[in-house]
C-alpha cells in the first residue's frame, strides 16, 4: 500500500482502536506480526508503512476481518468517474484517499475518539456529534445501525451555517436542538453560527497525536492533507463578529414561532 499520505494516520488510529477493543496487547500483536513493539506503535501512529498482508493479519487477529479490505483500499489512490484525475507531475501526497466501504462513518467516529482536537465545518446540516436523539433518529437510515460519535470537548470547534437553524418546519424538534446546542456550549464546546458561502462543503479536521488530516463529509469520507481545506475553516472563523448571540436569537425565533402556532385562531387554540 502507498501510505506516504495523511490517511496513514487514519488507518493507524483504527488499527489501534481495534486492537484495544479485542483486548490484545501491543506486545502480543507485535510478537505475532514478528516485528519490534515500537514498530507496531509507529504503525498505529501512522508513522510507518504497513503492507496489505500485515493489515489483513492484524484485522484477523483483532477479529475484524471484514475491515481489512476497507483499510487497504484507503491506502491506495482510487479513481471513480466523478473524480478528477490529477495532471502530470501532481503530488500524490495531496490526492484524496477514499473510504467507500460499509462502516465508513463508524471508522471516522473511531478516529475522532483518538484526536486531540476536531474542527468541523458544517454548511448544510447539524453535525452528528451535536444532534439530539430526536434529530439523530429522524436522520437515521432504516436498517442501518446508528453511529455513536464522541461528545464535543472544550477544544473542539463546530461551525454551522446560520440558515440551518432558521428553518421553522421542524417545530419543537428544532427548538430542542437549539437548546441542546446552547447546553453543549455552556459545557465548553465551541459552537459558532455563521453565514457560510453556498459553495462551502463539509470539512472535518482531525488533529491526531502524530499529525493532522482532514475529511470531506462524515459518510464515505475522503481524506486529504490539511492545507486548502483547513483554510476554509480558518476563513469561516475569521468571520466571527461580536454582537447578539445567533444561537439565542434562533431560539427566540423558534419559541415565538411555536407560540404563534399554539395560539393560532385557525387551529381553534387559545
Amino acid at each position: 500500500m502507498e501510505l506516504d499520505h495523511p490517511v496513514a494516520l487514519v488507518i493507524g488510529a483504527i488499527l489501534h482502536d481495534r486492537r484495544e477493543a479485542a483486548h490484545v496487547t501491543a506486545e502480543e500483536a507485535a510478537r505475532r506480526l514478528r516485528i519490534p513493539c515500537d514498530q507496531l506503535h509507529q504503525i498505529e501512529a501512522g508513522q510507518r508503512h504497513i503492507s496489505r498482508f500485515d493489515v489483513q493479519r492484524l484485522c484477523g487477529m483483532y477479529r475484524v476481518c471484514d475491515e481489512a479490505a476497507a483499510l487497504t483500499a484507503m491506502g491506495q489512490v482510487a479513481w471513480y468517474p466523478s473524480m478528477k484525475r490529477p495532471g502530470p507531475g501532481a503530488d500524490p501526497f495531496t490526492a484524496p484517499r477514499y473510504d467507500r466501504a460499509t462502516g465508513s462513518t463508524e471508522r471516522l467516529s473511531t478516529v475522532m475518539r483518538q484526536t486531540q482536537r476536531v474542527r468541523w465545518l458544517a454548511p448544510s446540516d447539524i453535525p452528528p456529534p451535536l444532534r439530539t436523539p430526536a434529530l439523530a433518529a429522524a436522520a437515521a437510515v432504516p436498517g442501518v445501525t446508528p453511529v455513536a460519535f464522541p461528545a464535543p470537548r472544550p477544544q473542539d470547534v463546530f461551525i454551522l451555517d446560520e440558515q440551518t437553524l432558521q428553518c421553522t418546519g421542524r417545530g419543537e424538534a428544532m427548538t430542542g436542538q437549539i437548546r441542546h446546542l446552547l447546553d453543549l456550549r455552556r459545557g465548553g464546546a465551541q459552537i459558532h453560527l455563521l453565514p457560510l458561502p453556498p459553495h462551502a462543503g463539509q470539512v472535518i479536521e482531525l488533529t491526531l497525536p502524530a499529525g493532522t488530516v482532514v475529511a470531506r463529509h462524515h459518510f464515505h469520507p475522503d481524506y486529504q492533507a490539511t492545507d486548502t481545506l483547513a483554510a476554509d475553516i480558518d476563513n469561516a472563523l475569521a468571520g466571527t463578529v461580536s454582537g447578539p448571540d445567533p444561537l439565542e436569537q434562533a431560539l427566540a425565533q423558534h419559541t415565538a414561532g411555536e407560540l404563534c402556532i399554539r395560539t393560532s385562531p385557525e387551529l381553534g387554540i387559545r
